[in-house]
């Protein structure tokens, strides 16, 4: 005989709640309560419950098929004090934000947009005020400025942040793989024939990477005769004067930064581009710019963060994470007009 596989209709029969509201407790479903969500999974584990691999595909099916309906509301809480601003600067705050709403939109959720910064807000205030509405998942806006620190109780919420600079509440995050971007860049410009590539960034770039972009250069870098390896440009705040200066004095035959203005500031000094030099950018908020570079990808970096945040709610993950998880986005190569192959190729390998 078989032995007895227990049922959602038995984790029914020993709570004493209804077999529909069981499933979605199981599912972690917002709209059943926690008490009853907790005492669902309870006797499920007691009982030994494991879903039906064959039931659960099905489901899948179903929901991938089926009209989605809503289910419950998300954050996205914004800490930047220049408030609605953080829609513009920089751009990829933006992409985020647009490609985590249109999967949640297909996931049947929707996104609400809390100030933190605002008159009269506090940390404790929009905690409570979001517990209050059965929000049950929070995506935290990248920082205005690296390593802050906010003192937000997320113990009742999933939570998911983006790149390096919320140094606290330490939470899982999606971020642009910058060190494999600057590897990859480096790789195509070397391919054309590049010799002297310099880096030129401002330090707070540096800073809000954790240094993945410099970190990465570098090693790329040691690769080149010893006189080839340029010094890198940090500077707190980059001006056309300075990159100009830079490059007259260090002769790189190309310029790898995240300076958007970079390419005006040169040809405003007299410097043809590419004919005289080069020029790819590190950090590309989108593709058909006309500039050589990396594609960031922001907008699949918000949906990837949507999903996240989505699975760590239905697996009732909460708070502060023991050790947190890192999911990083590949970017894309895009050829641009600003390269050009030079004569010869690798020779400085």
């Amino acid at each position: 005989m078989h032995e007895h596989r227990p049922t959602q209709k038995d984790i029914a029969r020993r709570t004493g709640i209804a077999q529909a509201t069981v499933s979605m407790a199981l599912a972690n479903n917002p709209r059943v309560s926690k008490e009853t969500r907790d005492k669902v999974h309870q006797v499920a584990k007691e009982l030994g419950y494991r879903p039906d691999p064959h039931l659960t595909a099905l489901s899948a099916y179903r929901k991938r098929t089926a009209k989605t309906h809503y289910k419950a509301t998300l954050a996205w809480i914004v800490n930047d004090p220049e408030s609605e601003n953080w829609k513009n600067i920089p751009q990829f705050y933006l992409d985020y934000y647009h490609g985590a709403v249109e999967r949640a939109q297909e996931l049947g959720y929707q996104v609400e947009t809390h100030y933190l910064a605002k008159a009269g807000m506090t940390s404790k205030r929009l905690s409570e005020l979001l517990w209050a509405r059965n929000i049950p998942g929070i995506l935290f806006s990248p920082q205005a400025t690296p390593s802050t620190y906010i003192d937000f109780d997320v113990s009742r919420f999933s939570a998911v942040t983006f790149g390096h600079t919320l140094a606290s509440p330490a939470l899982n995050t999606v971020v642009s793989h910058q060190s494999k971007s600057m590897i990859k860049l480096m790789e195509h410009v070397l391919e054309l024939g590049y010799k002297r590539p310099g880096l030129a960034l401002s330090e707070r770039s540096d800073q809000r990477t954790i240094h993945n972009w410099s970190s990465s250069f570098w090693g790329v870098q040691q690769s080149l005769s010893a006189r080839n390896r340029l010094p890198i440009l940090l500077v707190n705040d980059m001006t056309g004067q300075m990159l100009t200066d830079w490059v007259h004095q260090t002769k790189p035959d190309i310029v790898i930064t995240e300076q958007r203005r970079a390419k005006n500031w040169l040809l405003s000094s007299g410097i043809r581009i590419p004919e005289d030099l080069g020029l790819a950018l590190i950090s590309l908020y989108e593709k058909n710019t006309g500039v050589s570079g990396i594609v960031e990808n922001s907008h699949l970096i918000g949906a990837r963060a949507l999903e996240f945040l989505v699975d760590m709610i239905h697996r009732r993950e909460y708070g502060i994470p023991e050790v947190p998880l890192t999911l990083m986005i590949d970017g894309t190569w895009q050829e641009g007009k600003t390269l050009r192959t030079m004569r010869k190729k690798k020779t400085n390998r």
